[in-house]
């Protein structure tokens, strides 16, 4: 009876303790080869109010060396798991196992309702050179990133 107890507590201790670092874990939102050599990766918190639900937005684009057209690119909607919006304190949430995160709240400016980052969770965007090989040829592609990482 002893040795079964142990056990249990072995396995609950493992458990807790993976818990733990699926906390800590940074999440990949998007990951995907780009086009052009000057187009950029950013993202921001998104939500629908009346559903309670937030996603994240990545923003792929190109701007115009010269700054005489305005940035052409194109909006791409990643769902995080965990990540919703709370109507009753009108703010982004990121749940985890063992806590609730505030990662972005409403705020007014000129009548117009926007997510503004509390900063407790990043959305960290990078890129990256890999080498592609095609079956013909190797070549090099530029391939970008957007990472998740809530703060305790």
């Amino acid at each position: 009876m002893k040795s079964v107890g142990n056990k249990l507590a072995i396995c609950a201790l493992a458990v807790m303790s993976f818990v733990g670092v699926a906390d800590a874990a940074q999440i990949i939102v998007f990951e995907a080869p780009l086009d052009n050599w000057d187009q950029k990766v950013s993202a921001d918190f998104a939500a629908n109010r009346e559903l309670s639900r937030a996603w994240i937005d990545v923003y792929v684009g190109s701007t115009d060396a010269l700054g005489e057209e305005p940035p052409v690119g194109q909006v791409i909607s990643k769902a995080v798991e965990g990540l919703y919006y709370d109507p009753a304190h009108k703010q982004v949430r990121y749940r985890t196992a063992t806590e609730t995160i505030v990662c972005a709240e409403d705020a007014t400016i000129l009548w117009r309702t926007y997510l503004k980052s509390t900063g407790q969770c990043r959305l960290t965007p990078s890129s990256e050179q890999r080498k592609v090989d095609d079956g013909f040829k190797i070549r090099e592609q530029t391939v970008a990133k957007i990472i998740f990482e809530a703060q305790r």
